[in-house]
């Protein structure tokens, strides 16, 4: 049979998970043979498809994808899919096939050679943007499809596009590529190179031989990071990140590479980058055709060109020239801040472009979108309790993503309410969040959110879609504010440690509430900012695993007075830097006594099936609290002079045994027992290492008693706790059906 509803070739499991269980494969019969000359003896197609074939076959439309991409267009176009958008599954034919040469279901390097058993990988041999087009045309025949109404495509996929039109000229009606172009320039090749050439610099790449299970994922990594700064643009990057730091020896925009490149590592094999780079860079039109100008005049089927005004991938000028050589070809500009990666982000607007462009080629009339929220997408309200040193960050985001997070998620994110101790700012319709602030202040002195004054607040949350209540505060009084979201099907995010740490009696209250009205609570915040703590124990315990200890560092802020401390800074200045940095708790007494470190280690011992308190707690302080009589920023750091020089003894102390002064938790599950304080530890122990703000947790368990599982990061940091709770807002809307996809 030349279609199948599973692979015929086993996937990666790594990337089978990124592959949607609506796939279907097709297998052409006999090998296939590239342009090269070289024959792949067996070939399978990925592919999806959405609405009806019509009995005449004639109103098919392809999607092309990008460079990283796969065949689950409703993922990373979402907002492309509807009636009255650009793709409409009640009157086309929708069809997306993952290209020849990767891997998400079609044969590529980390496809079984069938000559030797093993992946390809390096040996897997070169193919063109033709050759994936070609391969298209097949699965478009075994289709059944007889005409394409369109071809539309971004990136790589609008490469793909202008084969399309010279391949198979009378099977297609019209073209739209995307922030694309006709022959990869100087510029594009030498890109590519310098990407390969860093995955090809680490030691795992092997000559590309390597081991699929220990993959040369730092150099796949760097490439990843090298491609995002030609995805987006100068001005977005300025506006998103700037110089603001992520914690005290990281940029923003570091951590945001480094996250981008993490992130492809785990979804995207390294010959693959190799074989789809080569692949652009033979891409020319013109290429055994003749005269470059006299091939783009020879396409002749009507063309709509979107161009980036701030693309320096494929610059506009490549756009332009497209447009004025193609015959039928009108040129659009797709205006944004954010690059290349624009047609991923501004997804409303191209929608509104290729719409109106295919109505006047087919001649149809416009048929009328379906009703959603004012900003498009999955609609989703929060009440934000918060303004500090978390909140300011969490908002700013919120308003500089919206549009990434529309475009990825499919998402309509709205802050209806903002508040703090004297009053709060809520508009049913959404707050203006560049001026946030002003309608803060200007909101009637209304107190705490407490109960039961919050009551007729919460009511008016629980109308709205998709009703989020967001907790950056450090009140312990907002326990039954949870409870009262709850029970009226508000989900909850939390950062505030306090109700999570209060008693088992009001904490399995809280719980019990929370299954009744089967709603969400994240809190992963609570513990390690934005690293992910909470959530791997948990996961280890549903998975069948058994915690039998944890030990670790969960204070990034005593972490970098210890750290300020070893340099020879004293005491009471480096709480006064630490302070100024934002990374102590509103009372920095907290952190000091250790007050803190407890609170999270009895939520994290919870996570276990722990049941303790604060109390249990065995807490030795880094500084007993009798010592510190005042909240008092001026105050408290005036009582610390007096310690400075007992505490830089100390750590002189540990110097001259050979160790290093570390504020460690140790919960032992088996005896019930959590124990908090100081340690002097070795060079060879993990916390040794510890620099500035991290934190981390080593868990031994059953499955893992020789080698612990341990998450190690930055722990403390206003923007980064910020990206932590936004990520948990996003779970929420996962779970409200918003389904999350991938750009580049």
């Amino acid at each position: 049979m030349p279609f199948a509803d599973k692979p015929p070739d086993p996937l990666a499991p790594a990337r089978a998970a990124f592959i949607a269980p609506e796939t279907r494969w097709y297998v052409p019969p006999g090998p296939f043979l590239l342009e090269s000359g070289a024959r792949l003896p067996r070939l399978q197609v990925a592919f999806r498809t959405w609405g009806r074939l019509s009995p005449a076959g004639d109103n098919a439309v392809v999607v092309c994808h990008a460079f990283t991409g796969s065949a689950d267009a409703d993922r990373w176009w979402t907002r492309m899919f509807g009636p009255g958008r650009a793709l409409d599954p009640e009157r086309d034919f929708i069809v997306c096939s993952n290209i020849l040469g990767s891997c998400y279901g079609t044969t590529g390097p980390a496809s079984i050679d069938p000559a030797t058993g093993s992946p390809y990988l390096g040996s897997f041999p070169l193919v063109t943007v033709r050759d994936m087009v070609r391969v298209q045309g097949e699965l478009a025949r075994a289709l059944g499809i007889r005409r394409i109404r369109s071809v539309v495509g971004g990136s790589l996929g609008g490469m793909q596009v202008l084969e399309w039109a010279l391949l198979f000229p009378d099977l297609v009606t019209s073209i739209v590529p995307i922030a694309s172009s006709a022959r990869h320039s100087a510029w594009a090749i030498g890109l590519s190179e310098a990407q390969r050439q860093a995955i090809a610099a680490d030691p795992r790449w092997a000559g590309g031989r390597y081991d699929p299970a220990d993959p040369p994922a730092a150099g796949l990594a760097a490439a990843r990071m090298m491609a995002m700064c030609t995805y987006r643009g100068w001005e977005s990057f300025e506006e998103r990140y700037g110089r603001r730091p992520q914690s005290a020896d990281l940029f923003a925009m570091e951590s945001y590479l480094r996250y981008q490149g993490q992130q492809l590592v785990g979804r995207f094999d390294a010959a693959t980058y190799f074989v789809l780079t080569r692949a652009m860079d033979t891409h020319d039109v013109a290429r055994g055709r003749g005269d470059f100008e006299e091939v783009l005049r020879s396409i002749r089927q009507p063309a709509l060109v979107v161009t980036v005004d701030t693309d320096v991938l494929y610059v506009p000028e490549e756009q332009r020239i497209m447009a004025r050589h193609m015959p039928a070809a009108r040129l659009e500009p797709l205006p944004s801040p954010h690059g290349h990666d624009a047609f991923l982000i501004h997804v409303d607007e191209l929608s509104t472009l290729v719409a109106g462009f295919r109505e006047r080629v087919e001649g149809r009339a416009a048929s009328r979108p379906v009703a959603r929220p004012a900003s498009g997408g999955q609609g989703v309200s929060l009440l934000v309790l918060g303004k500090g040193k978390v909140g300011s960050p969490l908002l700013d985001q919120v308003r500089d993503q919206a549009a990434s997070l529309s475009s990825d998620y499919d998402i309509a994110l709205r802050v209806v309410g903002v508040g703090d101790r004297r009053g709060l700012a809520f508009d049913d319709h959404g707050l203006d969040l560049s001026r946030w602030r002003d309608e803060l202040a200007s909101a009637p002195p209304t107190g705490p959110f407490h109960i039961p004054g919050s009551g007729e607040v919460l009511d008016r949350l629980a109308r709205l879609p998709g009703p989020v209540l967001v907790d950056i505060t450090a009140d312990p009084a907002l326990l039954p504010v949870y409870e009262e979201a709850f029970r009226r099907g508000i989900h909850v995010v939390g950062a505030n440690k306090l109700p999570l740490a209060s008693s088992m009696v009001d904490r399995d209250r809280l719980s019990a509430a929370r299954r009744q009205a089967h709603v969400r609570f994240h809190y992963e915040t609570s513990v390690g900012a934005s690293l992910p703590l909470l959530g791997t124990l948990r996961n280890l315990v549903r998975t069948g695993d058994r915690v039998l200890a944890v030990e670790g560092s969960l204070s990034g802020t005593v972490c970098y007075l210890l750290g300020e401390a070893e340099k020879g800074t004293p005491l009471s200045m480096a709480l006064r830097w630490a302070r100024e940095l934002g990374y102590t708790e509103e009372d920095p007494r907290d952190d000091l006594s250790g007050l803190d470190s407890a609170r999270k280690a009895v939520i994290l011992a919870r996570e276990l099936g722990m049941r303790v308190e604060v109390d249990d707690v065995i807490l030795e302080p880094l500084v007993p609290p009798e010592l510190l009589p005042s909240s008092d920023p001026s105050a408290l750091v005036g009582s610390l002079r007096g310690l400075d020089r007992e505490f830089a003894a100390r750590v002189e102390g540990a110097r001259a045994r050979g160790k290093v002064l570390r504020y460690l938790v140790r919960v032992d599950v088996d005896a019930g027992r959590i124990r908090v304080g100081p340690v002097e530890v070795g060079p060879e122990h993990r916390a040794a290492g510890l620099r500035e703000v991290e934190a981390y947790v080593a868990a031994t368990t059953v499955r893992r008693s020789g080698s612990p599982l341990v998450v190690q990061g930055a722990g403390v940091g206003g923007a980064l706790t910020a990206g932590g709770i936004l990520t948990d807002v996003l779970r929420v809307a996962s779970s409200l059906g918003v389904r999350t996809g991938w750009s580049g």
